[in-house]
Order: structure tokens, then C-alpha cells, then sequence
């Protein structure tokens, strides 16, 4: 894991502004992804992962939902994160894991030109021999969907429900409140006090478009699992949530390491959303991804 790394706390008590807001306070795991050199063991994105020696390294499932541009043949699927309960155990593990995988096909796929992701939730220590070095990307590959391997540094933050999740009317009131004098320092609530941008597991969704409710296969609603995002934050959103340890670095733009340390690029800038099914045990997974 890397140095810890501190989100500055809201301004102000937000639910006391907008007391429609009480009680929808949640906490999300900012992950804070740096380009390093994690092992096999940590937790990381883009890093090695803990794999079996036997099990055999998977390929895209759906080829033929590829972009028609990119190809269709299968390509072998790329590590993108690994999350261990001792880092995160926030995340809804299934009775007997403690290791959660993220790999994903690196070509876009329909009807969301996003990258085609799967999980794997796995017991490291039952894992046995490992296997040593995962397939070389292909070299069809989409570069922006390899990410660089990152260390992590997991952060406990508050967060309240993204602002295209709130009432009309509760929306309209915010934005009134922006412009009045009583905002003398140019709050914003879609971008400095709401959901937490960047990587992150839980809380509220950082929504770049309208959002999406998904169910599982069972008929359950899902809950956010994990967001991966292209871009930890942005000019304006680094007022609130650039880390305190990276402040004197914003002069005036963030630093690619900082603003776009994992060098993914999903869609224009946007994110993949993944959610997860808390009442089916085996904890499917869905997911989807928004561009600005």
C-alpha cells in the first residue's frame, strides 16, 4: 500500500443547509490509485493478481459484442484491480472469500462501448501455487483500457447522494443556493459536496449521466460495488476532494499521477460502475460505464 493520502472534510454540515438531506450521509473507500509496483499479494489496480497456477486465464466472453472497429476476435482479459479484505473489508465478500478480482476484455464493447469486466471472489489463502506471470496483453488491445499499475490507499470519506439523484425541486433549491450571497466561497453541491469522484468502493455513485437502477437476474436491486474511473478528479472538483498531501502539486492543473494515475480513459473521460447483488449469496455482479 502507498502513503496514506487525506481528503479535506466538507466545508460546512451539508444536511444542516439542506435538511432534506439528513440521514442520507454515507461512506465510501476512496482508493487513491499511484502509479508503483505492487506485488502479487496487495491490493492494487492494474497489478499482478493472485492466481491460480491450474485455473485457466481467462478470454473475452463476448467477442462479437466488440465495437465493430475494434475486432472481434478474443483477447485475453486484463488485470484491473484487487481488493483484499484486509484493505477493504467493506466490500460485501461472499461467506469464505476475502479477495476480490476485476479483469475486463481491453476493447469496447456494445451497447455501451465499455470494456467487458467479470469478478472473481476468491479465498487467497486457498488459492495453492500461483501462477507466476498472466498473459501478455494482445496486441490489439485498447491502450487506454490497460491501466498502469497502481499502489492503493484506502480512505474512509462522507459523501451524500450525487445531486442527479435528489428531487427536481431539491435540485432547484441548490442551484439557487450556488449563486446567493450566502455562498460567498462558490460551493458547488454536484462538485464539492456530494459524491466522492475517482476509484472508490460503496457510498453513493459519482453519476456522469442520468442514473441507472439494476437489478439482478433474480430480480433484486443492486447496490455500488466499486466505480473505476478514468480520472481521479478534475480542475474544479480538486477544490474539495484533491487529497491535502497532494495540494501544493495543483498549480494550477493536477499532475497526470494525480488526475489520471491508472492512464485508463473510459469512454470521454467517464467511469465503469459496477454493482452487486447483496441478497443473492454467490454476489453477482453488473455493470456500466457513462462518459461526459
Amino acid at each position: 500500500m502507498s502513503m496514506g493520502l487525506t481528503t479535506p472534510s466538507a466545508p460546512f454540515d451539508v444536511a444542516a443547509v439542506f435538511p432534506e438531506l439528513a440521514g442520507q450521509r454515507r461512506t465510501t473507500v476512496r482508493l487513491h490509485p499511484r502509479p508503483g509496483k505492487p506485488a502479487i499479494t496487495d491490493s492494487s489496480m492494474g497489478g499482478p493478481l493472485l492466481w491460480p497456477a491450474d485455473e485457466a486465464w481467462p478470454a473475452c466472453p463476448d467477442p462479437l459484442s466488440h465495437d465493430p472497429s475494434e475486432g472481434r476476435d478474443p483477447l485475453p482479459l486484463v488485470p484491473v484491480m484487487q481488493l483484499s479484505a484486509r484493505d477493504v473489508p467493506e466490500l460485501p465478500f461472499p461467506d469464505g472469500t476475502d479477495t476480490l478480482q476485476v479483469l475486463w476484455c481491453p476493447l469496447d464493447h456494445e451497447p455501451y462501448f465499455q470494456p467487458h469486466a467479470i469478478v472473481r471472489w476468491r479465498k487467497a489463502e486457498e488459492i495453492g501455487s500461483l501462477l507466476i506471470k498472466a498473459p501478455e496483453p494482445d496486441p490489439d488491445s485498447d491502450d487506454s483500457h490497460l491501466p498502469t499499475a497502481c499502489v492503493l490507499s484506502p480512505e474512509r470519506v462522507e459523501e451524500y447522494p450525487d445531486g442527479w439523484e435528489l428531487p427536481p425541486e431539491l435540485r432547484a433549491r441548490i442551484w439557487a443556493w450556488e449563486k446567493d450571497a450566502s455562498n460567498p466561497d462558490g460551493w458547488s453541491y454536484f462538485s464539492h459536496l456530494s459524491a466522492a469522484p475517482g476509484s472508490k468502493v460503496g457510498g453513493w455513485v459519482d453519476w456522469i449521466q442520468d442514473p441507472v437502477q439494476f437489478e439482478c437476474g433474480r430480480g433484486h436491486e443492486m447496490a455500488h460495488l466499486l466505480t473505476i474511473a478514468s480520472w481521479e478528479l478534475d480542475i474544479e472538483s480538486s477544490k474539495r476532494w484533491a487529497p491535502v498531501e497532494d495540494r501544493p502539486l495543483l498549480t494550477p492543473h493536477a499532475p497526470p499521477e494525480v488526475q489520471n494515475p491508472t492512464d485508463l480513459m473510459i469512454q470521454d473521460a467517464g467511469s465503469l460502475y459496477m454493482f452487486v447483488c447483496l441478497e443473492c449469496p454467490e454476489r453477482p455482479v453488473d455493470s456500466l460505464s457513462q462518459g461526459s
